[in-house]
């Protein structure tokens, strides 16, 4: 069982995956460490303590831990307001370590999801901005340089501090790199960092044994100590003399709140790249990375997070298990213990190079272009997140970016939120206000300035049926609006959705969404045809009034209906005629029969609608693709009779009548075949002709049209634009 259990969780590729993480590991824990003005070991340590302890706890099965390009800001912040003593700034990472394994244990993994994108970017891109600025040095082998060198000393005094060697093996490691990545060599599973650093060795290794002026001096090369032979020369370890200094813990947040936000973020991106797509606890990973970061304090090695660059090639080599990390792990602290000769050769122009071109990948030109084309909303938080930390530190900057990015959501709050609806029913135009699902003081001057266009005698529904909560505050503008200006403006004030808010609030009944029987006898047939056109025009558009349905449904029961038009119709399933012209329960009597079919049934149910029940127009509506039309023109096409069809014997009573339609347009109508203008034909020419049927076949309807009482009109609907073509009469 056990071996079957080993079997299941390590994988071949895992063994494979971790040798190339490792060769891809090494140069980057060296460069991190160069970067961030910290010991080169430690960054050897880090890689080794995010590889096997984090590894070890983590629940992510691709994600790998190690020194992180983003903290050398940090770093190399704290070093300086510490005076350049690691020893104290060990501390800040053991403290930020226990705050980790706080924030796990206290499940606050979801706090990434707040960030916004702008603003991690802009973190991004400042960190890319300073590694490039902090590694040209190095590139170009200027040893104790600074920039304040450029204006306080002369050409000549600055040519002194240039190493040639290496800055000829920093340049020929940055244009490898180039080369090989945009080269088909990119697809082999050596990455092009490895190559440059193992080529810019060999490059100097044979400078120094030809004698070469070119060969790069000691100060521009790793300077790794034997951990073997004095350990306590090499180690260093936390100062716990300095636990009464305020920054050591003002420090500890700044750097567990960066490494954590890092750790997050990346181990979102690393699942995205697992080939079987799990899931990493991240709250577990958060308490995993804290214990890494305690460990790596306590022996002197540099902070740990989730590393993209690492588990990008971690997951592209098909690492199956969280062994590839381990693995990677162990094979940094083999290098550490035995192989510190070799590592001595590697000149840190070449790393410089790498974490040049790494910086250069973070703050690329198209990442401020692509911000700027999304407008100022994205690109200016991006930006002064940027310049922030460029000006301050990480912390402060991403806290000035997080400002930023909420003003424009406050601002966006007071400018939308409540939306403005001018809507014509039944019963004539009204502003409708709907408010937000949360309406507090930011929605007050959107509100109070809608509530200031409404004019004079108008009808106002302020809709809350969609709020969850609304402050008082709000509440107390609306009652004073209700009981002040609109009693004097003689404005028609409706309020509906407060009660389950605020019990005292009277909400009138809206009869503005029903169809009244005073309403009906005010309608003339042409108002009511106009009605219906405009229902058509909002139902294309997709801009459907809203409607208390509850409430139709209740009116209609308890008063009766008194809809203002009857709609004969085809029974086909894509013509919904309430909804094809957007009105409501009651509203109109829908008659539904294939091929819109005016028979004696019809005739009785449209006499009862205009007579009875008080409807001011008729409407025979045939609509496009119409099956019962297609098939009564294959009849006529094919010479046949409605009597061969046997298998549907009572279709006749729809495909027969249909017939006099088709046989009038196969008489007049060139080419005669089945296509689309033929049948679009006839089903126009089936609505005249049942219109004509009800005209002469109903003396009660007839003489209500004489009278101009009703209205009797034909129309098509396409049943792929939804649009209502009304026909001539």
């Amino acid at each position: 069982m056990t071996s079957l259990t080993l079997k299941n969780r390590f994988h071949l590729n895992d063994l494979l995956s971790g040798v190339v993480v490792f060769l891809v590991a090494l140069p980057l824990c060296l460069g991190i460490a160069l970067a961030s003005g910290a010991p080169i070991i430690s960054g050897i340590i880090a890689g080794i303590v995010g590889g096997i302890i984090v590894g070890l706890l983590s629940g992510s099965h691709i994600s790998v831990s190690g020194p992180a390009a983003g903290l050398t800001a940090v770093i190399l912040v704290q070093l300086d307001q510490l005076g350049g003593n690691y020893a104290a700034f060990l501390l800040c990472i053991v403290f930020a370590g226990i705050l980790q394994i706080l924030f796990g244990l206290f499940k606050l993994g979801f706090f990434a999801n707040f960030i916004p994108n702008n603003v991690i970017l802009g973190l991004l891109a400042a960190i890319g901005a300073i590694l490039i600025v902090t590694q040209l040095p190095y590139l170009f082998g200027l040893s104790n340089f600074s920039w304040d060198m450029l204006w306080t000393s002369t050409p000549s005094a600055l040519v002194q501090h240039f190493d040639l060697g290496a800055a000829l093996i920093g340049l020929l490691s940055l244009f490898l790199i180039l080369a090989w990545d945009s080269s088909p060599l990119k697809k082999l599973a050596l990455p092009s960092a490895l190559i440059a650093v193992v080529l810019a060795a060999g490059l100097n290794f044979i400078l120094i044994h030809i004698g070469s002026p070119w060969a790069v001096q000691t100060d521009n090369l790793i300077q790794l100590p034997n951990i073997l032979e004095a350990p306590q020369e090499v180690l260093v370890f936390p100062d716990f003399a300095y636990l009464a200094e305020p920054l050591i813990y003002t420090g500890a947040v700044t750097l567990a709140i960066v490494a954590s936000l890092e750790t997050l973020l990346n181990l979102e991106a690393a699942d995205k790249l697992d080939s079987q797509k799990r899931s990493s606890p991240p709250n577990r990973e958060l308490w995993a990375q804290g214990a890494g970061n305690i460990v790596s304090g306590l022996i002197g090695g540099m902070p740990v997070t989730s590393v993209i660059v690492r588990s990008s090639v971690n997951a592209n080599t098909g690492a199956r298990s969280k062994c590839s990390t381990i693995i990677h792990g162990i094979l940094l602290l083999l290098a550490v213990l035995f192989f510190v000769p070799l590592m001595n050769m590697i000149p840190l122009s070449a790393l410089a190079a790498i974490l040049i071109l790494t910086g250069f990948k973070l703050t690329h030109p198209k990442l401020f272009k692509q911000l700027y084309q999304k407008g100022w909303k994205q690109f200016l938080p991006f930006i002064i997140t940027l310049v922030a930390i460029l000006l301050t530190d990480l912390l402060t900057g991403i806290v000035i970016g997080l400002l930023t990015s909420s003003g424009f959501i406050l601002y966006g709050n007071f400018n939308k939120g409540v939306r403005v609806y001018k809507e014509k029913h039944l019963h004539g135009i009204v502003t409708r206000i709907e408010l937000p699902s949360q309406v507090t003081f930011l929605n007050r001057s959107a509100l109070i300035s809608a509530l200031e266009h409404v004019h004079k005698h108008q009808q106002l529904i302020i809709d809350a049926t969609q709020c969850d909560s609304i402050d008082p505050d709000i509440y107390q503008v609306i009652q004073d609006y209700q009981n002040e200006t609109a009693s004097k403006r003689q404005i028609d004030l409706k309020l509906i959705g407060f009660k389950q808010h605020y019990q005292d609030v009277d909400e009138a009944a809206l009869d503005i969404y029903i169809s009244t029987r005073e309403l009906q006898r005010k309608l003339s047939p042409q108002e009511v045809i106009t009605l219906l056109k405009e229902g058509n025009e909002r139902f294309v558009k997709n801009e459907r009034l809203q409607r208390d349905i509850y409430r139709q449904i209740r009116v209609t029961a308890d008063e009766g209906q008194h809809p203002i038009a009857a709609v004969l119709g085809c029974m086909d399933s894509r013509a919904p005629t309430e909804m094809i012209f957007d009105v409501g329960i009651g509203d109109l009597f829908s008659l539904r029969i294939a091929g819109n079919i005016a028979g004696q049934k019809v005739l009785g149910s449209l006499e009862f609608a205009c007579q009875a029940k008080g409807s001011k127009v008729i409407l025979v509506l045939g609509h496009t693709d119409c099956g019962a039309v297609t098939s009564a023109c294959q009849l006529r096409l094919q010479h046949k009779q409605v009597a061969d069809v046997p298998e549907m014997p009572h279709i006749q009573y729809v495909l027969g009548p249909l017939m006099h339609s088709v046989d009038s347009v196969y008489d007049i109508m060139q080419p005669r075949d089945l296509s689309k203008a033929f049948i679009n034909q006839v089903t126009a020419m089936n609505v005249h002709y049942n219109i004509q049927y009800i005209i002469t076949h109903s003396p009660v309807l007839r003489e209500m049209l004489e009278r101009g009482e009703i209205a009797i009109v034909g129309a098509i609907y396409d049943v792929k634009t939804g649009h209502v073509e009304f026909l001539d009469s």
